[in-house]
């Protein structure tokens, strides 16, 4: 059985997390007023609800306990590649659009 289905919540959590790193990148590449406030926060709900929703769902959830952390450290290096790419895009990125 797929664990979404029995906790959708997670799916929608991760859903969530993954919608603010797209804002986050909006935010960062169109540079309205106050993106250097909202581009951080939105990189910050992106890592609270992606990562610690798979390190819950990992401490918590039914099933094989090693494969569940695996799948949580395996989101956790790809959350950490994702804000670096998105430093990479602020220090490197275009100044404007």
């Amino acid at each position: 059985m797929d664990p979404r289905r029995s906790y959708p919540r997670l799916a929608l959590v991760s859903l969530l997390g993954n919608l603010s790193l797209v804002a986050s990148w909006a935010v960062l590449l169109t540079r309205p007023e106050g993106w250097k406030v909202v581009g951080p926060l939105l990189l910050v709900a992106f890592l609270v609800l992606r990562v610690g929703g798979a390190w819950f769902y990992a401490t918590r959830g039914a099933g094989d306990p090693a494969l569940m952390r695996r799948t949580a450290i395996f989101t956790s290096v790809l959350a950490l590649l994702a804000v670096g790419l998105w430093v990479f895009t602020l220090l490197r990125g275009p100044t404007s659009l």
